[in-house]
């Protein structure tokens, strides 16, 4: 027996991704509070009944964004872990500054946002990158660059902490703050980096 056909048109992958990318030129310009619909329907050329037909809120669509842009040309491991350590950082930073998304996360901490919405926050934005940020200090162990006692999961809540305690405190992050931020969580796991 075969099974019935889907009712209405096959979803369009180039509307998603020009709605993404709409959201993300939205967000750099005018962040997360000044994000307008219809301004991201005209500059994907869709329209506002179409956004919601695959996103139920602008959060939903603000995370689905922030994701895409986290996902796009993230770093590619070179396999020195302190150097690969670095370059994620430099990308979170990108990705954070790229698209205004400091606010999304303070979003994510508060009451009434749907939990779906924040559980796609945590599994698309959050989880992979530190899935990533975890591996580099990973492979610093298995090769010796760091003790196997090494404290990983506060070393990892560091990484990205300090920027976000930064930006909280209106402190500006130096440009340096990629190496910097490694360097100090390397030598609070036991390590000596290696431009030290």
């Amino acid at each position: 027996m075969t099974s019935p056909s889907p009712i209405g048109r096959p979803r369009d992958s180039a509307i998603d991704l020009a709605v993404l990318e709409a959201t993300l030129g939205e967000l750099a310009r005018d962040g997360m509070s000044g994000l307008s619909l219809a301004s991201v329907a005209a500059a994907a050329g869709t329209t506002r009944p179409a956004i919601y037909r695959r996103w139920k809120d602008k959060t939903a669509l603000v995370v689905a964004a922030v994701a895409h842009l986290a996902q796009v040309e993230p770093p590619v491991m070179t396999g020195d872990a302190f150097t690969d350590l670095v370059a994620e950082l430099e990308h979170f930073r990108h990705c954070i500054e790229e698209a205004s998304a400091l606010p999304l996360a303070g979003l994510m901490l508060g009451d009434g946002l749907d939990e779906s919405v924040r559980e796609q926050y945590a599994n698309e934005v959050v989880a992979p990158r530190r899935r990533r940020l975890r591996r580099c200090l990973t492979i610093a162990i298995e090769q010796g660059e760091l003790p196997e006692d090494a404290d990983l999961v506060i070393a990892g809540s560091f990484l990205t902490g300090s920027w976000y305690a930064l930006a909280l405190s209106e402190t500006p992050a130096p440009d340096d703050w990629a190496r910097r931020t490694a360097a100090l969580v390397w030598r609070a796991c036991g390590g000596t980096p290696p431009d030290a």
